[in-house]
């Protein structure tokens, strides 16, 4: 028998929303019903190259339609309103990041759609991304012992602000569209924090929030050093690479340039260049975000088959978000920030 497919709709068709329509449409278990933008001629031509019904209103879309899930992928000031849509019409939901620009909000949509018993997942895609689901498996693995020490770096000075134009008026910027990213991969590769200090600062003059961060995070038995800037000048263009370093009392891993990753495991070194899959549609630079989306989607999809909590769940993204706003508490204050007390 051929299993029913999963009936879903899009929510905002923007920049990063086409590789989202890419990644959905070579998913064989979903069938696109309906695209949705307030600017109307973005859902109309989304529609119109990947299928389903266009639709200006995400009321008009959720009135009118029978959906098994969403995917949000508008900016994050409408994110609550959309979920907390998805949760009164019974339907689940996959939203961008950040959930959310305050921990009120972000609570308010958990609980929406918890009360409905609804699956919620929010769209992390950093950690889906196949290298850093490689580094995963060697760190679990055991081959480099017990991680001690980790430094996870973005850095760059791409033009990012020509594609996503809020970024310039946005008073909080790299922290929350980069630095969150990277938060969730200490968390995945090493642990919770207990503590974290921030120094961060805006370099170019045209924006209005910050550009560049660094970030301390103290775990149980192990420090990790995140640092985001897009005003860092190199050789050559590593937009949009993540570098890593994981030590560990046997051994240390290396995600550099371009993919090379190293392994030092006791007296063994491996080197290699990652392979980014090819989708067909995807293409560099942006191949490792965008096959990043494939793997979130399938995520998505296995945990709604199975009834598995996603990785990155909505209750899961309260603890990031606990650090990401702790972040800009301790760059405003210059103290050190105490993971976990925005959850209280």
């Amino acid at each position: 028998m051929t299993q029913k497919k999963y009936r879903y709709a899009l929510i905002g068709c923007g920049f990063f929303a086409q590789n989202h329509l890419h990644a959905w449409s070579q998913n064989p278990d979903v069938e696109l019903i309906a695209t949705c933008d307030v600017d109307f001629e973005k859902a109309k031509l989304a529609a119109a190259n990947f299928g389903g019904k266009a639709y200006a209103s995400a009321e008009e879309l959720f009135a009118n339609e029978d959906l098994d899930f969403v995917d949000i992928a508008t900016t994050p000031p409408t994110h609550k309103y959309m979920v907390e849509l998805a949760a009164k019409h019974g339907v689940a939901a996959i939203c961008q990041k950040p959930l959310a620009w305050d921990m009120a909000d972000a609570k308010s949509m958990v609980k929406e759609m918890s009360d409905k018993g609804l699956p919620f997942m929010v769209h992390e895609n950093f950690r889906f991304q196949t290298p850093m689901r490689k580094i995963k498996e060697i760190i679990d693995s055991g081959a480099i012992g017990r991680p001690f020490f980790g430094r996870i770096s973005f850095r760059t000075a791409h033009d990012v602000y020509s594609a996503q134009s809020w970024l310039v008026e946005s008073e909080r910027m790299i922290i929350v569209d980069v630095a969150v990213h990277l938060f969730d991969l200490a968390r995945y590769f090493i642990g919770e924090p207990n503590t974290i200090f921030t120094s961060a600062h805006r370099v170019n003059p045209i924006i209005k929030g910050e550009d560049s961060a660094t970030i301390l995070m103290d775990m149980p038995d192990a420090s990790c050093i995140v640092d985001a800037s897009y005003e860092t000048r190199s050789d050559h263009s590593t937009y949009p690479q993540t570098f890593v370093i994981i030590e560990g009392t046997k051994g240390a891993i290396t995600l550099s340039a371009d993919y090379h990753l190293q392994v030092v495991s006791g007296t063994s070194v491996t080197n290699e260049v990652v392979v980014i899959p090819d989708h067909g549609w995807t293409s560099q630079p942006w191949n490792g975000i965008q096959d990043s989306v494939v793997n979130v989607n399938k995520h998505w999809i296995e945990c709604l088959k199975t009834g598995r909590t996603p990785e990155t769940s909505g209750e899961d993204t309260l603890k990031l978000l606990d650090i990401t706003l702790g972040a800009y508490e301790s760059a405003e204050s210059g103290q050190v920030f105490n993971v976990g007390s925005l959850l209280k």
